[in-house]
């Protein structure tokens, strides 16, 4: 453990990663292997540019903004928090989430229909380059009920980071409420995200630490909590990801990450997302 100013300041501890793996490859048009050497543990993760075109974000944006299953939670002026669709982690358990993926699920495919490249299509076009290499992409499932396939999430918040500091793969795999649930067993678990919304802020910030339960318990953290100190990361290896409309992108949820703040009111950072990991080695989960 490494204390930093003052005894009371407790600097993360854990897995750092080889300059090899930490980085994001960046492309202008989807590459597929790209995107599975993340799912792999090849590299921490991949962007690429552009491949929403705007009439599709434009569309989607109408969609979400205008549709009756959005919910929304304020917590000031500036930090508004609105989402069509729900994840598995913050469910009051699996069989509600379960439910809520069967009634949902149509609305939700709805809403990012469409003409032209689409998350729909853009998964459709993935299972098949895996198929060609014997590997099968499905939704997860539980006792033979599937989960939702993505869910839409707009945050604004000017002032401060949109999301603090975090990582999702321990607390997921340690979530009690999902016991039992294949997506505990995934070998890495990566967030795929589409942009359909953001201004010049909204940037991704990941960090090069995986975190240990030493440093975790020492803060105070147990396996269902949320938000590291931003004092906690300092002197970390850090990467700043710019994210603008229509990118897609991947990463490794074991590193720690974050959101940057938007750059000014009015702008909010919307975006299509979905967790995604290797069950064995002919099989890819995806969910919300």
């Amino acid at each position: 453990m490494v204390s930093i100013g003052g005894s009371d300041q407790i600097r993360l501890t854990g897995q750092v990663h080889p300059g090899d793996y930490f980085r994001f490859v960046e492309r202008d048009e989807l590459d597929w292997r790209a995107w599975t050497d993340v799912l792999r543990g090849k590299v921490a993760g991949a962007v690429f540019r552009g491949v929403l075109p705007p009439d599709v974000c434009a569309r989607i944006r109408r969609n979400f903004w205008s549709s009756p299953m959005r919910r929304s939670r304020e917590h000031g002026v500036r930090d508004v928090d609105a989402w069509c669709g729900n994840h598995l982690f913050n469910a009051s358990s699996l069989d509600w989430y379960l439910d809520e993926a069967d009634r949902a699920r149509p609305a939700l495919e709805a809403l990012c229909a469409g003409p032209g490249p689409t998350p729909r299509s853009l998964l459709a076009e993935y299972g098949d380059h895996l198929a060609d290499q014997g590997v099968r992409l499905r939704l997860a499932e539980h006792r033979g009920r599937r989960a939702a396939p993505f869910r839409l999430r707009s945050r604004a918040d000017g002032d401060a980071l949109v999301l603090a500091p975090h990582d999702d793969a321990e607390a997921i795999r340690h979530a009690r409420h999902i016991d039992g649930c294949e997506v505990q067993r995934v070998s890495r678990l990566c967030n795929a995200l589409m942009c359909v919304e953001n201004g010049s802020g909204g940037e991704l910030l990941y960090w090069n630490i995986s975190p240990d339960r030493e440093s975790r318990h020492a803060l105070g953290m147990s396996t269902d909590s949320y938000g590291y100190p931003i004092e906690s990361l300092s002197g970390i290896e850090q990467l700043t990801v710019p994210v603008h409309t229509g990118d897609v992108y991947i990463f490794d949820t074991a590193n720690v990450h974050a959101v940057a703040p938007c750059s000014s009111d009015g702008v909010f950072r919307t975006t299509v997302n979905l967790l995604m990991g290797e069950l064995d080695a002919e099989t890819i989960l995806y969910w919300s």
